[in-house]
């Protein structure tokens, strides 16, 4: 099995090996090499993952303001096809929070596609970052090989790097997934072709705890039914939108395998009411 090193990237040809790995991975080109240098260069960071010398993946990331405050914005990571499932992605994001660490930045924020489960499961469960909107049509329509022409629709996360509870997320790992599992707001099944399909949606429940059930692997839906996949985007849309101006967070995101199929679900949580003593 290859060695990984994750390090700062800093040679021209570096650079043009992460647009190279940028055609593979959304078939076409976001950001430049001459760009990333000069980020590089000037307040923000390019981390690589190489395996014997070779770029397998990478992490753009820039300064930015939200809410007033200095922050790294994650704005682009990826990894070669034939390197996923290896831990990649986690290790970037830890290497990329030590360096904003040593930098004086408390938080770091990024986008991400509410339907990629192994997105949400790295960002949400193994990281500790916290939802903190959904954003219809984020970046337009784009000409993503991941996308397939479907609406940009994104979390918009922020990671509270300093945070004692995201230290000791990374230290100690995911809390276990309580035994009461709470009301789900989608009736899901998996259709004649084997792919799952909401069959009815709950938009009434009031219960402090909710499920929403999202596919296991999008991308493969939307290779082989881009009109399902569409139908996913505007259904989950619709309930998040709809739990969030109800009162609701998105706290978590599980996945469960059981003897029939994999399941993935975000949690989502209701604040409790403030109680006001009398006066």
């Amino acid at each position: 099995m290859a060695a990984f090193t994750i390090r700062r990237l800093l040679r021209h040809e570096e650079f043009r090996a992460c647009e190279r790995l940028q055609q593979t991975v959304w078939g076409s080109l976001s950001v430049s090499s001459e760009l990333m240098l000069v980020t590089q260069k000037y307040g923000g960071l390019v981390l690589g993952a190489l395996a014997e010398g070779e770029l397998v993946g990478f992490l753009y990331a820039f300064l930015a303001r939200r809410g007033g405050r200095l922050i790294h914005w994650s704005h682009m990571m990826a990894v070669a096809p034939a390197y996923r499932g290896r831990g990649l992605g986690f290790r970037m994001k830890r290497a990329h929070r030590r360096w904003a660490l040593e930098h004086g930045l408390r938080s770091i924020g990024w986008t991400f596609d509410p339907l990629q489960s192994r997105n949400a499961a790295l960002n949400l469960r193994r990281l500790g970052a916290r939802v903190e909107e959904y954003v219809v049509d984020c970046y337009g329509r784009f000409p993503s090989a991941l996308e397939h022409g479907l609406p940009s629709d994104r979390w918009v996360v922020e990671w509270p790097i300093a945070s004692a509870a995201v230290a000791r997320r990374l230290k100690e790992g995911p809390p276990p997934v309580g035994k009461t599992l709470p009301i789900c707001v989608n009736e899901t099944a998996l259709n004649r072709a084997g792919l799952l399909e909401n069959r009815r949606l709950y938009l009434h429940h009031h219960a402090p705890r909710l499920w929403v059930e999202i596919p296991p692997d999008t991308e493969a839906m939307r290779l082989r039914d881009l009109a399902l996949a569409q139908r996913w985007r505007l259904e989950t849309r619709r309930i998040f939108q709809h739990y969030l101006a109800s009162g609701y967070k998105v706290k978590d995101f599980i996945s469960t395998q059981g003897d029939a199929r994999r399941q993935c679900f975000y949690l989502l949580e209701r604040a409790r009411p403030t109680l006001r003593r009398p006066a």
